[in-house]
């Protein structure tokens, strides 16, 4: 099986759900078992955030300093409590390395530290996006999803209402040129 573990899955015009219509998910893992990914596009209005550390008060007086300072990202429909971030540079024990570039961590203390490093990229996210074995495979047949390699630039350099046209531009395409597949209008 080809892995699809760093790659952007971009929607296509026809998907009509409000989460991930004009979305773009940056998959961490993929493999026979299914796909966990984060879309990298939906920033969350703060207010509507109500967050929940089950760990010292100190420790979420420093998240909350984050979160005042900090956009925050949808990552998607499961586990919309717990809190993940992608960030650029070297990894900790606390990191999963996903490529030579970007590291994933839910580490509230590493969080916080990288936070005031200006070398270091970071997004947050509450959520992610998953698939079960075969899901992701059946919906990318199903002309759900465009497929392209993924870039940390794109993910930590560009504002998240412009992330994907970015995205379809990149493959070559216009938006309007992509029509709605045989049955859909």
């Amino acid at each position: 099986m080809n892995t699809l573990k760093n790659h952007f899955l971009i929607s296509i015009p026809h998907m009509k759900d409000p989460l991930f219509e004009r979305s773009v998910i940056f998959l961490c893992e993929h493999d026979e078992q299914g796909a966990i990914g984060l879309i990298i596009n939906k920033e969350i209005n703060k207010d509507s955030i109500a967050t929940t550390l089950n760990s010292e008060s100190m420790q979420k007086a420093k998240f909350d300093d984050y979160i005042a300072k900090n956009k925050l990202f949808i990552g998607g429909p499961v586990l919309t409590n717990k809190v993940l971030f992608l960030y650029t540079g070297g990894t900790n024990n606390e990191s999963i390395i996903l490529n030579d570039k970007i590291s994933i961590s839910s580490d509230m203390v590493l969080l916080t530290s990288i936070a005031k490093s200006n070398n270091v990229r970071h997004k947050l996210f509450f959520g992610h996006a998953g698939w079960n074995q075969g899901q992701l495979e059946r919906e990318i047949e199903n002309g759900d999803w465009l497929l392209q390699k993924s870039t940390p630039n794109l993910i930590f350099e560009n504002d998240a209402e412009h992330i994907w046209l970015l995205a379809t531009h990149s493959l070559g395409i216009q938006v309007h040129d992509i029509t709605n597949p045989p049955g859909l209008s």
